[in-house]
């Protein structure tokens, strides 16, 4: 033999080989798969009126030098022959005829029997059959396949032995039944083969009694004759033995002796084929045979461990995947059986455990292993038994990996790698992967894939002349477990120390090399990313430099993509999102500016219910739960066609110039449009600002899931729950349908001052004024609707810090007139009249009337007083710190909404900032009252104070006018009626004060203007 099997296990010794060849061209290779894995899953079969079981294995091909063993070991003899092929002419049954009949010839030396099974004949098909009833009938049957019913055409059997009880074929087949020889039986098609099962079997019953005859025949046969079996290249060196003595005879006895165990091994005779084995153990022992000593040692062992281990299943065998539907009988999804002849605890007497029954001459487990390592030792002393000693090196490690003594395995897989096998290039892959996969059974899998990695590299040698690039790069995925990488970013954990960082640099640039090789770019790339995103720590800045640089020329000529990437064995290969190149600091979603943030109506009208508890405090928080639902939504909301904004902070951590282009928001669950960013990050710097626009387009909840970008050529999807120092996974943000947006414009000087009132976010337009006290301006404020929507709500509300009754005098407009030009159209404006009158107080109070000094009886010396003020700076300096000016500022509020906006209860706020300056005119420092002519009269005298610059006429009574110079006083008696008696007696009845009732008699009858002459306007 030249190359071993390396599927071989103890339990193959009690197996028939069967040979499952295509014959024709007819047949597709698929559908012949498909056959022999059906086949394939009838691996025993329990004879009729017998105890006992029939164990096989199937090949595909097995090479003749091998089956010249069969003598030597009876399991590795071909004893079956299955010929499979289409039909579909008369032609093609003589010709797949001929090449049944030379496939026999090749086996004719070990061959119990054989079938040919020809798919392909239908029941109506004129060419092959008439309408006459000459051929069997097997019946046929209905079988659901999709949701149809197909009617499957009745099989025909054609085999001598029924031919006989039958009547025979019409004429015009009789020529092909002539030519046909027993065996061969025709189905319908490769899927309407109902009964290939019990055909299956009842060719599996005639290989059993076959052997069966041949063991007894063995075992019956003449002492005196005794042949001498041999091994291949005992045949080949021609050995000379003398064939008289008394040890040929001992020679030819227990090799014959051996050969019985191994037929009755084959026949379910695990017992009798232990004393066998035992007996030609002593006879070979004796005449130091020691190639078949080690042969009958290895079936001894082989016998103990299907008497040992009945749970033995056939590696390989299929097993069914839950994601099929049906019985599955089909399938293979059988319940496990025993190996016959193997011993059960149902098979037992009662309270007797199977290990506990002992076979005679049954080896232990211990025993099992001690013969193995004999075994071993026998064949390593022949050179060209060098195959059966690994096959046998193989089997005991299987042996112990069900024993569970893993260490006493590597020892026997270790003995394996220094015997000496002449192999080809494929051979030796074999052998390697064979040896990776028995190290991983026993839990070695950095030395599996150590063997796996040999493997791949042997696929590409330079002396192969056709490198397996593809071959190469499958073996080199499998060996990322046992040197713990994973292709998954998500299951390798960044910055923790796991496996061996040098050999898995290695390994991924080995990967890289290969999937160039192969032609594959797009695979290099996603290797590369891997390399450079997740094992940058471990490389050096250089490494890093080099490795970024082979990125971007493989990206210039196929663009890495952020969809996993599957292979053509099925093997996804997950995304590699670069969440840390370049890394994230901090993301916060942004609200709307004040102005353009959408209010709800029924929030701004929401009473909270009173508290109607007697605690005072409560440690069940009822909507604790609720608040843990809501920690991922965020509190404010965005509206839908307005642009919104993201702000991010970044850093580069690489050593080299990171250029970032079509960055933007990654959202679920909404319309959203991103507007993307780029920037170039400098090397090894950072934090940087990153601002990422985007525009809803449909109203409802948005989830910002992440953010997406292109780096190094490499489109990235980078998602919160791939980045660890992201708690949150998703930004849950509410859209409320679409809301017009209101412009602001006012007459007046925008203000140079902000202003200092509470609620000042709204603020988009400010205006500045400066009055005299009593003084009256009107503004213009234009309102220009700049959305496509139309504004149908619009409401105007003044904020000051004035009282209400003040503010309302001081602030005044025509909200009617305002009313009537709604619904304000897209790019449409209206104007809005604000009338502002400086209301400020006249009198002058007694902190400044001490300063001033002034008396009723010696106004001379006031007005030389103030008109020494006028001479210099410092004197009007303190002049005008004597009456300081008084700011006023206003909020004009407009709440406006329109659109669907207005249908869901939202409206927006934006507002006016005014600021107004109130300049001291005219005041009364001091005043009295004087009888006058008349008893029912009096006089008010005022003394007048100019607080301006400018030269003032006040005007008073009807008719009367006084100038008054800047910064000067002078008194003016006013006449007025005196205030009646029953109006003070029924007012003082009703609860005023004398003092109250007297202002507002004063101020009735009192009124008195004033004017600059610079001025044309004349104020109160």
């Amino acid at each position: 033999m030249s190359c071993p099997d390396y599927s071989q296990s103890s339990e193959d010794h009690q197996c028939l080989l069967v040979i499952v060849k295509l014959i024709g061209t007819h047949l597709k290779s698929k559908s012949y798969h498909r056959l022999f894995d059906r086949i394939s899953r009838l691996n025993n079969v329990r004879i009729a009126d017998q105890q006992r079981g029939v164990w096989l294995r199937y090949r595909k091909s097995y090479p003749k030098e091998n089956n010249d063993w069969g003598d030597f070991q009876a399991h590795r003899k071909v004893v079956g022959l299955l010929c499979v092929g289409k039909i579909t002419s008369n032609a093609d049954i003589e010709n797949l005829s001929k090449d049944y009949e030379q496939m026999k010839k090749y086996y004719a030396n070990t061959l119990y029997d054989s079938r040919c099974l020809l798919f392909g004949v239908l029941a109506d098909d004129s060419d092959l059959f008439d309408d006459g009833p000459s051929v069997e009938k097997n019946g046929s049957e209905t079988l659901d396949a999709g949701n149809k019913n197909i009617d499957c055409p009745e099989e025909v059997i054609l085999e001598s032995d029924h031919a006989s009880q039958k009547n025979n074929l019409p004429n015009k087949t009789e020529p092909l039944q002539q030519n046909l020889r027993s065996g061969v039986i025709v189905y319908p098609s490769a899927e309407c083969c109902i009964q290939l099962e019990d055909h299956l079997k009842d060719y599996v019953s005639s290989l059993f009694w076959v052997l069966e005859s041949k063991r007894l025949d063995r075992s019956y046969e003449k002492l005196e004759k005794l042949p001498l079996l041999l091994a291949p290249f005992e045949r080949v060196d021609g050995i000379t033995i003398d064939n008289e003595g008394r040890s040929f005879k001992k020679r030819c006895q227990g090799r014959l002796r051996k050969h019985i165990g191994d037929l009755c091994l084959l026949a379910g005779l695990p017992g009798e084929a232990i004393s066998h084995y035992s007996s030609a153990a002593d006879n070979l022992r004796s005449v130091n045979d020691w190639l078949w000593l080690g042969a009958a040692l290895e079936g001894l062992c082989a016998a103990s461990a299907v008497i040992l281990y009945p749970e033995l299943h056939k590696p390989g065998s299929l097993t069914r995947n839950s994601s099929f539907g049906g019985s599955g009988d089909l399938l293979g999804s059988r319940q496990p059986r025993h190996r016959s002849g193997s011993f059960t605890s149902s098979s037992l007497p009662s309270g007797i455990d199977r290990y506990d029954y002992k076979v005679k001459n049954c080896l232990t487990p211990d025993e099992i292993i001690e013969k193995y390592k004999e075994v071993v030792l026998q064949y390593s002393k022949f050179k060209a038994a060098c195959v059966i000693e690994t096959e046998a090196s193989i089997k005991a490690t299987r042996i112990l990996i069900l024993q569970q003594q893993n260490l006493l395995a590597s020892e026997f897989l270790k003995n394996l790698l220094f015997i000496n096998i002449q192999l080809s290039d494929e051979e030796k892959i074999q052998r390697y992967c064979a040896l990776s996969h028995l190290y991983s059974q026993i839990g070695m899998e950095r030395k599996a894939a150590f063997f796996k990695r040999v493997a791949a590299m042997q696929c590409v040698a330079p002396s192969n002349p056709n490198p397996a690039w593809f071959q190469c790069y499958n073996l080199l995925l499998e060996t990322l477990k046992g040197y713990k990488l994973s292709v998954d970013p998500k299951e390798f954990m960044y910055g923790c120390k796991s496996g061996w960082p040098v050999i898995q640099i290695r390994l991924l640039h080995e990967l890289v090399v290969t999937a160039k090789r192969m032609g594959n770019t797009a695979v290099a790339i996603r290797h590369m990313q891997f390399l450079l995103h997740n094992m940058d720590n471990h490389l050096s800045d250089e490494e890093r430099r080099e490795m970024a640089s082979m990125l971007e020329s493989c990206t210039a000529k196929v663009e890495g993509t952020p969809s996993p990437l599957v292979l053509d064995t099925g093997t996804i290969l997950p995304a590699v999102p670069f969440t840390r190149l370049p890394k994230i600091r901090s993301f916060k979603i942004q609200d709307l500016a004040p102005h353009l943030r959408p209010h709800s109506k029924a929030r701004k009208n929401f009473v909270p219910p009173p508290n109607n508890s007697p605690f005072i405090y409560s440690p069940i928080q009822f909507g604790s739960i609720g608040r843990e639902r809501s920690k991922l939504k965020i509190e404010y909301e965005w509206i839908q066609g307005d642009v919104c904004e993201v702000a991010m902070q970044v850093y580069n951590p690489m050593p080299l110039e990171l250029k970032v282009s079509n960055m933007s928001v990654l959202a679920e669950g909404g319309a959203l449009e991103a507007f993307p960013a780029s920037l170039s990050l400098p090397a090894e710097s950072g934090p940087y600002p990153v601002n990422l626009l985007s525009c809803p387009h449909a109203a409802g909840d948005i989830n910002i899931v992440g953010y997406s970008m292109t780096v190094l050529g490499v489109k990235s999807q980078c998602r919160f729950r791939d980045i660890p120092q992201f708690k949150q996974h998703k930004y849950a943000v509410k859209v409320v349908p679409a809301l017009p947006k209101l412009q602001l414009q006012t007459s007046l000087a925008k203000s140079a001052t902000f202003t200092s009132m509470a609620d000042s976010g709204s603020i988009i337009s400010s205006g500045s004024l400066s009055l005299y006290a009593g003084q009256s301006h009107d503004c213009a404020v234009v309102l220009t609707n700049i959305s496509t929507l139309q504004i149908s709500e619009l409401l105007v509300t003044l904020d000051s810090k004035l009282s209400k009754q003040k503010s309302s005098a001081f602030f005044t407009w025509d909200d009617e007139q305002l009313q009537k030009s709604l619904p304000l159209e897209p790019e449409s404006s209206t104007n809005l009249t604000l009338h502002i009158t400086a209301i400020a107080d006249f009198l002058l109070q007694d902190s400044i009337l001490a300063d001033v000094d002034t008396s009723r009886g010696d106004i001379s010396r006031s007005t030389s007083r103030c008109g020494s003020r006028k001479g210099s700076t410092a004197s009007f300096s303190g002049f005008s710190e004597t009456y300081p000016m008084k700011t006023v500022e206003a909020l004009l509020k407009f709440e406006y909404s329109g659109g669907p906006g207005m249908d869901a209860e939202h409206f927006r706020e934006c507002s006016v900032s005014l600021h107004v300056e109130v300049q001291s005119s005219l005041l009364f420092t001091k005043w009295d009252v004087l009888p006058a002519e008349v008893p029912s009269m009096c006089y008010l005298v005022f003394d007048l104070l100019n607080t301006t610059d400018q030269e003032m006429e006040v005007y008073y009574s009807t008719d009367r006018c006084m100038l008054i110079e800047a910064e000067e006083t002078t008194r003016i008696p006013y006449q007025v009626e005196r205030c009646p008696l029953d109006k003070v007696t029924e007012l003082t009845t009703a609860g005023d004060s004398i003092e109250h009732i007297c202002r507002q008699h004063v101020a009735s009858l009192v009124d008195i203007r004033w004017q600059c002459v610079s001025f044309s306007t004349t104020f109160l």
